[in-house]
């Protein structure tokens, strides 16, 4: 049984590197949709590890010394430690990669924003038929209309441009803030989802991982710094157990010798 548990094990464990291997590729460190995806992938397949590790452990309960697991559990349980940690570090990523994502999608709409408002800011300095051609051919989605003939005077021209501008400027930025404000009213719900499973993750690989051989855990050594029942259990003592020992009488006889 224990030979068949460590093998199984050790396949969970190809499935996993398997699975985070193809979804680091291609890297990009400061990008937040890779961020999200390796984020999104380990919180998929990371419960394939931590069936691993306790399933390495049940076969070293059932058999101390079978091979090569015996070998590979204090290895395990140390990577373990490390998983835990880095999975309270996913937690804000996933955070500054959500935040950063929904900041970059909007990044077009600010962009065509301010070329209205530049557009704007050229037609209301247009004093000709040349310049005030130039200003529409720099308004998004009307170069064609610069080379059409005008069809009234100029100052006509730029009134009718500006308060169109004006209106689209306007609608553009409400729909920027309604954007902006739903893409994070529907991002809470994922976030506080994805949060708990990387805190899951770390208490899980916590309660398995050690730094020191018969040492207790990490999660239970913190635990136990918090909870003076839990000390006392483990056969530690609190301030309010520890007891000092009583001083044992002098025999009269000695007393000046003693002096």
């Amino acid at each position: 049984m224990a030979d068949s548990l460590q093998w199984l094990s050790f396949a969970l464990i190809l499935i996993f590197l398997a699975q985070v291997i193809t979804a680091l590729f291609p890297i990009a460190l400061l990008q937040p949709e890779w961020m999200l995806r390796v984020s999104g992938t380990l919180r998929d397949v990371s419960s394939l590890p931590m069936m691993a590790l306790g399933l390495i452990m049940l076969a070293s309960t059932i058999d101390a010394k079978v091979l090569p697991c015996h070998q590979f559990l204090e290895l395990f349980r140390r990577i373990a430690t490390f998983a835990a940690i880095g999975f309270l570090l996913l937690i804000p990523l996933q955070i500054y990669g959500t935040v950063v994502s929904i900041g970059t999608q909007l990044q077009a709409g600010e962009s065509q924003l301010s070329r209205l408002t530049s557009a704007a800011k050229l037609v209301q300095n247009s004093s000709n038929e040349k310049q005030l051609r130039a200003a529409i051919g720099s308004i998004p989605g009307a170069e064609e209309l610069a080379a059409r003939p005008l069809g009234a005077d100029v100052q006509t021209i730029k009134i009718a441009i500006l308060d169109r501008l004006r209106e689209s400027t306007n609608r553009l930025q409400n729909e920027l803030k309604d954007r902006y404000r739903i893409g994070l009213q529907q991002s809470i719900k994922p976030l506080i989802r994805d949060g708990i499973i990387a805190l899951g993750y770390a208490i899980g690989f916590a309660g398995m991982g050690y730094n020191k051989i018969d040492q207790p855990t990490p999660l239970r050594r913190m635990l136990r710094a918090r909870n003076p029942q839990l000390l006392k259990e483990q056969g530690g003592r609190t301030d309010s157990t520890v007891t000092m020992p009583r001083p044992r009488r002098v025999p009269s006889w000695l007393k000046p010798w003693l002096k």
